[in-house]
């Protein structure tokens, strides 16, 4: 134990804490200066195609360089029947139909460009299964009463 009754345990303890509050803080800033670029596509594009028409999926964590958001536009009526043409063609596989909501997921996203998403689903290998869902979930119907 320290003369000042901090034992070298604490005194390490707190020099971690602090290098690692200050990581986090620079993450933190960073990621919210990639959030207002992302929010200014993300406002223009709820302005082109309808804000209730566009969903947007936040990521987990930051990468630098990379946004912080997906925008998925709700598919047209002719990307719903191919979706659902691939599926009943499928004939229960689960992997084609994964395949046709892959396609059906890539069609509508509208933020990021294409280059970009593929850098997105480096860093977050799932985030095109969540992109597909949503494309899908922007094209039905909420429920009933």
């Amino acid at each position: 134990m320290a003369e000042n009754g901090v034992s070298d345990a604490d005194a390490q303890i707190a020099l971690i804490e602090a290098r690692r509050s200050e990581r986090l803080a620079a993450i933190g800033k960073a990621k919210k200066e990639q959030y207002l670029k992302d929010l200014e596509e993300v406002d223009r594009l709820g302005q082109e195609h309808g804000d209730d028409r566009v969903a947007v999926l936040k990521t987990v964590s930051f990468v630098a360089g990379l946004p912080t958001v997906v925008v998925v536009r709700t598919p047209s009526p002719d990307e719903m029947k191919r979706y659902r043409h691939q599926v009943r063609k499928s004939e229960g596989n689960f992997e084609k139909i994964g395949g046709a909501k892959d396609l059906l997921g890539a069609a509508c996203v509208i933020y990021p460009d294409e280059s970009t998403y593929g850098r997105m689903k480096q860093a977050w290998p799932s985030i095109h299964d969540n992109v597909g869902i949503e494309a899908l979930r922007m094209g039905e119907a909420e429920g009933k009463d």
